[in-house]
C-alpha cells in the first residue's frame, strides 16, 4: 500500500536529515490523514487510488501557488514551491506506474 511507502520514505528523509522532502512528506501524509477522517462517516476506505487524488491535489496546488507567485514576481517563493513540486511530482511518478 502506498500509505506504507509513504511512511517509510518519510523515516528514510528523517535520518538522512533531507529537510525539503521531510517537510513535503509529512505535509501529503497530513493530507492523507484529512482524508482518511473525511471518509470515516462514509464508511469508505482509505484507498491508493484516494491516496493517489490527495497527491494529484497537492501537485495540482503547488503549480497554482507557482503561477500566483509569478505574477507577484517572489522568485524566493516560486523556488521554494518548485522544490517542493519537484519531490511530489518524483513521488507521483514513483507510485502512479502501481495503478496501471
Amino acid at each position: 500500500m502506498i500509505l506504507i511507502e509513504l511512511q517509510s520514505k518519510l523515516i528514510a528523509a528523517q535520518k538522512a536529515k533531507d529537510e525539503l522532502r521531510l517537510s513535503v512528506l509529512r505535509y501529503l501524509l497530513a493530507g492523507i490523514k484529512n482524508k482518511e477522517i473525511e471518509l470515516r462517516p462514509l464508511k469508505q476506505e482509505l484507498t491508493d487510488e484516494v491516496i493517489l487524488a490527495v497527491l494529484k491535489k497537492q501537485i495540482k496546488k503547488h503549480g497554482e501557488a507557482i503561477e500566483d507567485f509569478k505574477r507577484a514576481n517572489r522568485q524566493d517563493l516560486i523556488d521554494n514551491e518548485s522544490a517542493q513540486l519537484e519531490v511530489l511530482n518524483q513521488l507521483q511518478n514513483e507510485f502512479a506506474p502501481q495503478q496501471a
